[in-house]
C-alpha cells in the first residue's frame, strides 16, 4: 500500500471518535471472513484486502459514534412489512344502514348518523330500514337505539349466533346455544322484547329467512350434533308458519349437504337455499339452479344473486355475502391478512371496511366445514 494512502487512512482515524470496545475488531472479522480465500499471491490482491477491511473499520467506528450520541440507530435483519391500512366503516351509497362485525368486533353506521365501533357481539342483524341494531351479547339478545342507548335485553340462555329481523319490524327470529350440551335453539321475540318463545330446540346455528310477509321462517332443523351417521345427523328444511307454530308449510328432504344460507325472495314465497355444493330455488318444486359452492347468495332487483357470478367478488374466499335491493356487500380477505368489506351496486364496489383480519369459524363436528351463519365475520345491509 503506498505511503500516501496510509498517512490518508491515518488521519481519518485520528479524527473519528472512539467506537465502543471491540467494534473495530469486529467488523475487521466480518470483513475478513465476507471475502473469498485467496487462490493466487499478489500485491494487488493484498492490497484490496487491506482496504476494504480499513473502510469496514471506519464504517463500524462511525455508526458507533453516531449511535453512541442518538444520531443512528443500527440493526440487523430483515425490514419488517409495513402495517396494513385500517380503513373505518362508512355507509354505501344508497343505503340506510350497514352492520358489520370482524374478529367478532361489531361496526354500524345509519344514514340518521348513528355509529357504532368495535362492540364485542356474536351476532347482530339491522331493523327494516337501519332503526335499531339487534346483537348477542353475552348469553344475552340486545336491541339499540339509533342514538347507541339500549332499547332492552332479553336472556337467551346461551350465546346468541344468528338474528333476522321480520321485514315488517314486529319480530325477531334468533338462533342460540343450548345450555344443554351441544345443541341451537330457535326461538322468535318481538321487537320490542317481550313475548319471546321457542320454535325449535334442535336446529343448526345457520341464520333463519324471513318469507316476504312476515308470516313464516325458514330454517334448518338439522342436527349439528356429531351422531354415528356418517357426515352427521341430517334433518329436513323446515318454513314454519308462525301464525300456526305447531304447523309446518314445508319440509325440504332429502338434501345434498349442510345448508350454508337461506334467502326468501323480497316479494313472493320463493326461497333459495345455498348447499355446500350446490343452490337450490325452492318454489312449486326444488329445482338446481347451480351446481359449486354459491360463496352466498341474496337477491338483488327482485333476482336471485349468486356472489360466485359477481364481478368484482373473488371465486373463492367469501365469508359473507348480503343484499339489499339493488346493493350488495361481502367480507372477504385482502393483502396483508386483512379482512375487507365490499359494497354498493354490481361493478361499482368499494372497500367500505378494513381491519387485519384473524379468521377462524367454529367447527360443527367437521373441522374443515363451517358456515358463515357463525364465522368470525359477518354484514347487513338495511
Amino acid at each position: 500500500m503506498s505511503t500516501e494512502l496510509e498517512r490518508r487512512l491515518g488521519e481519518m482515524l485520528a479524527e473519528a471518535p472512539e467506537p465502543d470496545p471491540g467494534a473495530g475488531e469486529e467488523a475487521r472479522h466480518r470483513a475478513l471472513r465476507a471475502l473469498p480465500p485467496p487462490t493466487r499471491s499478489h500485491r494487488g490482491l493484498r492490497t484490496l484486502v487491506v482496504v476494504v477491511a480499513a473502510a469496514f473499520v471506519l464504517l463500524a467506528i462511525a455508526a458507533g459514534s453516531l449511535a453512541a450520541v442518538g444520531a443512528l440507530h443500527v440493526s440487523l435483519g430483515s425490514k419488517s412489512a409495513p402495517r396494513p391500512r385500517t380503513i373505518p366503516l362508512s355507509l354505501p351509497r344508497g343505503a340506510n344502514g350497514i352492520a358489520a362485525i370482524v374478529n367478532g368486533e361489531l361496526s354500524v353506521v345509519t344514514k340518521s348518523g348513528f355509529r357504532l365501533q368495535g362492540l364485542p357481539v356474536s351476532a347482530a342483524a339491522l331493523s327494516p330500514h337501519a332503526l335499531y341494531v339487534a346483537a348477542g351479547i353475552g348469553n344475552s339478545i340486545v336491541a339499540l337505539r339509533p342514538n347507541g342507548s339500549q332499547a332492552w335485553s332479553h336472556p337467551a340462555g346461551g350465546k346468541v349466533v344468528a338474528i333476522a329481523w321480520a321485514p315488517d319490524g314486529l319480530r325477531i327470529a334468533y338462533v342460540s346455544k343450548s345450555p344443554h350440551g351441544y345443541r341451537w335453539r330457535l326461538s322468535v321475540i318481538w321487537g320490542n322484547g317481550t313475548h319471546s318463545k321457542m320454535i325449535d330446540r334442535l336446529v343448526a346455528p345457520t341464520m333463519p329467512s324471513w318469507r316476504a310477509d312476515s308470516l313464516a321462517v325458514a330454517y334448518d332443523a338439522r342436527n349439528p350434533a356429531p351422531s354415528s351417521v356418517k357426515g352427521g345427523a341430517r334433518g329436513p328444511l323446515f318454513i314454519r308458519d308462525l301464525a300456526h307454530p305447531t304447523e309446518l308449510i314445508t319440509r325440504l328432504r332429502p338434501r345434498q349437504g349442510e345448508v350454508a344460507q337461506l334467502a326468501f325472495a323480497p316479494r313472493g314465497a320463493k326461497l333459495a337455499v345455498a348447499e355446500v355444493h350446490r343452490t337450490l330455488l325452492v318454489g312449486n318444486r326444488p329445482r338446481v339452479v347451480w351446481r359449486g359452492t354459491s360463496q352466498g347468495i341474496g337477491w338483488l332487483d327482485g333476482r336471485l344473486a349468486i356472489a360466485a357470478t359477481i364481478p368484482g367478488l373473488p371465486h373463492r374466499g367469501v365469508e359473507a355475502f348480503t343484499t339489499h335491493d339493488h346493493l350488495l356487500a361481502a367480507a372477504v380477505p385482502g393483502p396483508g391478512g386483512t379482512v375487507r368489506i365490499l359494497a354498493g351496486r354490481v361493478g361499482h364496489l368499494r372497500t367500505v371496511l378494513q381491519v387485519v383480519g384473524k379468521p377462524r369459524c367454529h367447527g360443527l363436528g367437521l373441522a374443515h366445514r363451517c358456515t358463515a351463519a357463525i364465522r368470525e365475520n359477518g354484514v347487513q345491509l338495511g
